[in-house]
């Protein structure tokens, strides 16, 4: 077999990361757009030999109706790992003001993501974000190549329960500010219980009950300190803080028949979430 010797590999081709100005949105803020669109990565200036580069990748975005506009790569890519690649990997700057948006590795926040390859379908990424900005957000797909083009990648809200195919249209979430990097996984399985601990199979010292319009919430084992309840979707519709009681009543949402999500967190630091029909 012939080897072809190159003086330098090309990760991404593509040319940098370009940041945009802020600008004018019909809205009391400017938000700052942020884009993955022109990146080059580099090897070490050294010859090595290549039979073949293998690229698997997907680019997705964080976004909002205001102008929001955030996104992260990642790719299945010949020479690559699954832990930090210096050549490879690129972590966040978290410039913009109002949200950032990365792919979690070894506890590191990236902004681009190198996996090794031949590419495993049973991987899971952690997804993570932070947002100085209450409302709704979406994830979405940009663009993907090689053989993530022909198959479903799925986003798990370990909020809520919910598994998305980003394949059939963004996810449209809402948010509080915070950092929140235990909400979201990306994979290509519709395993519903990936990463969900604690969803549904609660301990016993939690109930949740709704009837007649009117969740009630009881904790035996420590009072209650945070509620939350969620539609399918992942919209907030009710939250109450410093509880600093073992029961509380919601009489307060205004819905229709439809499955919700009431996420509890406890004083002694346990978050348990539990699906209701409402």
């Amino acid at each position: 077999m012939k080897k072809l010797f190159l003086s330098s590999v090309l990760l991404f081709p593509i040319h940098s990361i370009l940041f945009l100005t802020p600008v004018p949105v019909q809205s009391a803020v400017n938000l700052e757009a942020v884009s993955i669109q022109n990146f080059e990565a580099d090897l070490p200036a050294k010859s090595v030999s290549v039979f073949e580069t293998e690229r698997h990748r997907v680019w997705i975005n964080l976004t909002n109706t205001k102008g929001l506009f955030k996104q992260i790569l990642i790719a299945y890519i010949t020479g690559a790992t699954n832990g930090w690649d210096h050549n490879y990997d690129a972590l966040t700057m978290d410039s913009n003001p109002y949200a950032d948006f990365y792919s979690i590795n070894d506890d590191k926040k990236l902004v681009i993501q190198g996996r090794a390859v031949p590419f495993d379908p049973a991987d899971t990424i952690p997804l993570g974000y932070k947002s100085n900005i209450t409302g709704d957000m979406n994830i979405a797909i940009d663009h993907v190549e090689g053989e993530l083009t022909n198959r479903a990648i799925y986003l798990h809200d370990k909020q809520t329960g919910t598994v998305h195919n980003l394949k059939s249209g963004g996810y449209t979430f809402s948010t509080l500010t915070g950092v929140f990097t235990d909400r979201f996984v990306l994979s290509y399985s519709p395993d519903k219980n990936l990463g969900l601990d604690n969803f549904e199979n609660s301990p016993l010292g939690l109930i949740v009950t709704s009837k007649n319009k009117i969740i009630k919430i009881k904790s035996n084992q420590s009072p209650l300190k945070q509620v939350s309840v969620f539609d399918a979707a992942g919209k907030l519709l009710y939250i109450v803080q410093k509880i600093e009681k073992a029961e509380l009543e919601i009489s307060s949402i205004e819905s229709g028949s439809q499955v919700l999500f009431v996420k509890t967190i406890l004083n002694n630091g346990n978050t348990i979430t539990k699906k209701i029909l409402f």
